[in-house]
């Protein structure tokens, strides 16, 4: 017969599959705190709420006890938290074991954004077929466009958006990158800038420049072409993320939070 704590630790995986990470903190709160896999579920819950470092210190907390090391979802949910710290040596290592256990599509998945990152994109491409054979619904092949194509379909979405929008384009540059750079990344908020985000901007807002400042730098927004491929399904949806793309980093060029970027009703 199961005990309390697997009855609990398996309502709150469930709790978890349904978004609803609260739930599960709340479940294991009640949970024997010399449970490893306790923490493991918090850990994940965190990351579903956006709380790296929250999500940092319960793993710790699960590393710290015994017979944890073999798990897979421990594995998994340590291998998100290195990823999203660009601790990108740590997270391969991790990702592969997972793998070694279990090769779905999903780590295979993480395991060609690990590729690009290293600037294998042969590599991350065939891993990506990999995946598709596998679960082929859960996994598609992206599409994959030259340089020029994928001007031409940014092109396309810079006349899908708002006027307002648009005009801001004459003031930032946008920059395509095949992947995003740890150069790029503030390291005291890595939770901001993740390794398989699509898009950032850099630079100041026009709220925050002023003429006489000659010392801001120059507002750009960064488009990550692998990245938003990896994230569509054709061209079309390939079309749809980048317009969406550039219309969140141009609000926060014009001052608008994610919030006030949402409210404008474009998605």
């Amino acid at each position: 017969m199961p005990s309390y704590i697997d009855t609990a630790i398996e309502r709150a995986w469930s709790l978890l599959d349904r978004g609803e990470p609260q739930k599960a903190l709340d479940l294991m709160a009640g949970v024997d705190s010399n449970a490893a896999r306790r923490w493991v579920v918090e850990s994940s819950a965190y990351l579903e709420l956006d709380d790296l470092a929250k999500a940092r210190a319960s793993i710790d907390r699960a590393s710290a006890l015994p017979g944890i090391d073999g798990d897979l979802n421990y594995q998994w949910t340590k291998a998100e938290i290195c990823l999203r710290e660009w601790k990108l040596a740590e997270a391969d290592e991790l990702y592969q074991k997972v793998a070694a256990a279990e090769r779905t599509s999903a780590v295979l998945e993480r395991l060609s954004l690990l590729s690009d990152l290293r600037h294998d994109q042969a590599g991350a491409d065939r891993l990506l077929a990999e995946a598709e054979e596998i679960d082929a619904d859960e996994a598609p092949h992206p599409p994959r466009l030259s340089p020029q194509q994928f001007e031409h379909v940014l092109d396309e979405a810079i006349e899908l958006l708002p006027e307002e929008f648009r005009a801001a384009l004459d003031a930032v540059r946008v920059v395509i990158e095949a992947v995003p750079t740890e150069s790029m990344i503030d390291k005291s908020d890595c939770a901001e800038t993740p390794p398989d985000m699509l898009g950032l901007f850099v630079g100041s807002s026009k709220l925050d420049q002023s003429a006489e400042d000659s010392a801001v730098l120059p507002p750009q927004i960064f488009l990550f072409q692998r990245n938003l491929e990896r994230a569509s399904i054709d061209r079309d949806e390939l079309l749809h993320e980048i317009r969406i793309t550039l219309y969140h980093e141009l609000g926060h060029y014009l001052g608008f939070d994610e919030e006030g970027v949402a409210g404008m009703g474009l998605e």
